[in-house]
Parts: structure tokens; C-alpha cells; sequence
């Protein structure tokens, strides 16, 4: 085995892109290893893959999953994706973005019923898998049960290893919701999660508490996975702090987490009173209201940024002198994330700056805390006075880039995440 690449097939949900959270960490695990290793990718949500890892793409839309159960005619297609696609906006996304985003549980337990129901078991999928002859299956454990049954499938079709990774709860109970269809939604989703695992090797998880929770509601070996650089040489800190001091949020602002942005920019605010000592840039992808831009475009304070290309995220990131991370503080909300680790964390780690770290108490802010890699604050009303007095000390900013650097060098150094992400594969191969 060791003179032949070992062939991965991902299945995910979402495309393989650069520019999606899953993708971006798909490319970050598995970027070069290319001559060690060969990838196709099959997904199920529009929009074409976009990166330089994945060499073969099959495409199952869920538009036409959806008119198959009526048609009773299989859906899905080999697709040829290029590296340089910059499409991000599939027609067929809208009514799911819009559902997410209005949390209409009952539109996305009619997505789960499609995926289940629909016909993806065709011919060209077949011939996909059996002229790529995967050695191994993996791909991220999600909620919507139609990726979780297809790992599933190829395993018990073609007896292939998969190793599944979750990087969020959607398994547990400890959910907060009134809605019907939220827990229909996740009744059914939970009995292809456990069906999934149960076919697994093991299960890669994004955090040590979900490692350790997991690991006792599957009877599952557990491991824990995380996204990585290359921390080498001295921290790239910052020679000074600008005046007046830049912070840069990127990301997600959807799950109440634009609420507490509000709060942050409140805060700047109160402390530009007298003298502009800190301005707000915020970028993100994410739909905004009417409320969401009054309550984060504060002039002199906050701005709200068009969102930059991929190739453009870190060096933003780098142009700032604290680089913000928010969470969710609504009991229901913080429920859902507590065993989540955001990978946009990693991305602030390596660009060796400050992080002020808000929200309620998650694993991620856990994380940070116990590896003194951000300042904290998990208390709204405490918020103006930590943040004034972080700004009001250049030094504690320009040390907290240093911390920020050094817990990734101990914890997300790439090259040892991928020998060890390769190394557990060839044994898989050779059982």
C-alpha cells in the first residue's frame, strides 16, 4: 500500500469549495498530500466545487432529488469542476438559505424527507465509485440525513471504510426548542447519525468534550481532529499598534451571533465618546436585514465590509491589531454550539494577533481560555470595561498575538495533523 495512493471519498453535503467553511477545512486537512493520497468528492447542495485537491466530482442536486420522487427517475452526474470557479450561488439554494436563516424547521424537515426519499441510487453513481475504487470514505457528519446514508451505502455496497467527522451536536438532546418539527427533524436525523457511526472505523470529532461525550453515546473510538498551518519560525506579532486600534470580525453573524456584535459595537462607541480609540470592520456572507445594518453600522465606530475573496481572508485578517470572535449567548443557541469548535479560530491563531473572544460559554471559548489565547468575556455587561481596557494597553495586544501564535504551534501544526491523518489511514487500508 505504501507505493499506491490511497483514494478518499468525500461525501459532504456542501460542494468541495475553497470559500465554504467545509471546504476550506476539507482543503486545509488534505492539501498536500496529493502525492500520497487521490480525492473525489460527492455533494448534494448546488453550486460547483472549487478547489486544487479533489480531482473527480458527482453532483446529486436536490432540485431534481426532489422531482425523482414523483419521477421515480434516479438523479445525479459526474460533474468536471475547475479550480479557478468563482460561482458561489446555485439557483436551487435559495429556499434552504432562506429557511436556515428564518429557522423554518418545518423547510428543512421537508429538505431531510427529500434526501431520504429521493433517488440517488443510479447507474452513474455506481460507475462514479467503481472507476475511482475508493479505500476509504470520509466526510462530515452533518444533520441533513442524505450524506450520513450515502456513506452508509458505499460501505455496505462495497465493504469501504468510513471514518465520518462531526463538527457539530446534532445528535445529543440537549436542545432547547417549542417548534414540532424541530424535534421530528431531529428524531429523524439522529437515527441516520447513529446508523452512520455505527458503520464507522471510528469517529473524528472537532473537540475534546464532544470526543469524551460522543464516545459514550456511540460505544464509538473517538478521535479528535483539528485544522491546521505551518506554525514555523517566530510569531509574525505586529512591530505596533495602529491608533485609532482596528478590529476585524470575519464570519458567520447568523445564530444570534450578530446580536452580540451589537453589543461589541455598542461598546466601541461608548468609548469613542471622547476620542476615536478603536473602529469596528465587519465582514461577512451572511443575509442582512434592515435591523442587522442599523445595529452594526455605527458611524466612526462599526462598519459593515463587502465580504473578500478566499485568497484575500487571511491577509484582511492580518490587517488588523485584534481580530474579534463572537458566540451566541441565547440558552438554545449556546446549547447547540457548546461542543463546536469554529475553525475560523485556527485562521485567527495564524495571523498572530489579538483575539477578544465574546459570547456564551462554548467549547471554543473554552478553548481559548484554557490556552490563554484570547481575552475573555462571557458577561454582556462587562463587555465596554474589558474591551477598554484592552485597547487602552498596546502591550497586552501585541502579547496576546504572541499567545495566539504559540497555541498553534502546540496544538495545529499541519505537518503533524496530516502524518497523522495519512498514518491512520494506511492502517485502515491494510485491516
Amino acid at each position: 500500500m505504501e507505493s499506491e495512493k490511497i483514494r478518499v471519498l468525500v461525501i459532504s453535503y456542501l460542494p468541495w469549495r475553497n470559500d465554504v467553511s467545509t471546504g476550506n477545512t476539507l482543503t486545509n486537512l488534505f492539501e498536500g498530500l496529493q502525492k500520497k493520497m487521490e480525492f473525489a468528492n460527492i455533494y448534494f447542495k448546488g453550486g460547483k466545487p472549487q478547489n486544487n485537491v479533489a480531482e473527480f466530482h458527482f453532483y446529486i442536486s436536490e432540485k431534481q432529488l426532489a422531482k425523482s420522487i414523483i419521477t421515480k427517475r434516479p438523479v445525479g452526474e459526474e460533474i468536471i469542476a475547475k479550480c479557478n470557479e468563482h460561482e458561489t450561488i446555485s439557483p436551487d439554494n435559495g429556499i434552504y438559505n432562506k429557511a436556515r436563516q428564518m429557522r423554518w424547521e418545518s423547510m428543512l424537515l421537508v429538505q431531510d424527507l427529500i434526501g431520504i426519499c429521493g433517488k440517488w441510487k443510479s447507474e452513474e453513481l455506481n460507475k462514479f465509485i467503481n472507476k475511482f475504487e475508493p479505500d476509504i470514505v470520509f466526510g462530515p457528519l452533518g444533520r441533513v440525513p442524505a450524506a450520513n446514508i450515502l456513506m452508509q451505502y458505499v460501505h455496505e455496497k462495497y465493504s469501504i471504510p468510513i471514518v465520518p467527522y462531526a463538527w457539530d451536536d446534532h445528535y445529543s438532546l440537549k436542545k432547547r426548542a417549542l417548534s414540532p418539527f424541530f424535534w421530528i427533524k431531529t428524531f429523524i436525523e439522529r437515527k441516520y447519525i447513529k446508523r452512520c457511526v455505527d458503520a464507522s472505523e471510528f469517529l473524528y470529532t472537532i473537540t475534546v468534550p464532544m470526543q469524551q461525550e460522543y464516545e459514550q453515546y456511540f460505544n464509538k473510538k473517538c478521535k479528535v481532529l483539528y485544522k491546521g498551518y505551518d506554525f514555523l519560525g517566530e510569531a509574525p506579532v505586529k512591530d505596533s499598534v495602529s491608533f485609532p486600534v482596528k478590529i476585524v470580525y470575519m464570519g458567520n453573524i447568523g445564530s444570534g451571533r450578530w446580536q452580540v456584535l451589537a453589543k461589541v459595537a455598542k461598546a466601541i462607541s461608548n468609548i469613542n465618546h471622547n476620542e476615536k480609540k478603536a473602529e469596528l470592520f465587519i465582514y461577512t456572507m451572511s443575509p442582512k436585514s434592515k435591523a442587522i445594518k442599523r445595529a452594526l453600522t455605527i458611524r466612526g465606530t462599526s462598519k459593515l465590509m463587502a465580504p473578500v475573496p478566499y485568497e484575500e481572508v487571511l491577509p484582511t485578517m492580518n490587517s488588523a491589531d485584534i481580530l474579534l470572535y463572537v458566540e451566541p449567548t441565547s440558552e438554545k443557541e449556546r446549547l447547540f454550539f457548546r461542543l463546536s469548535f469554529s475553525t475560523k479560530i485556527v485562521d485567527y491563531l495564524y495571523n498572530a494577533r489579538c483575539i477578544f473572544a465574546v459570547g456564551g460559554m462554548t467549547a471554543s471559548i473554552d478553548y481559548m481560555k484554557n490556552n490563554a489565547a484570547a481575552i475573555v468575556e462571557t458577561k454582556d455587561d462587562k463587555i465596554e470595561t474589558t474591551l477598554y481596557n484592552l485597547i487602552s494597553d498596546h502591550h497586552k495586544i501585541l502579547q496576546y498575538g504572541k499567545n495566539a501564535w504559540e497555541c498553534g504551534v502546540r496544538n495545529h501544526q499541519r505537518s503533524v495533523i496530516q502524518d497523522n491523518l495519512y498514518d491512520t489511514f494506511v492502517n485502515i487500508t491494510k485491516k
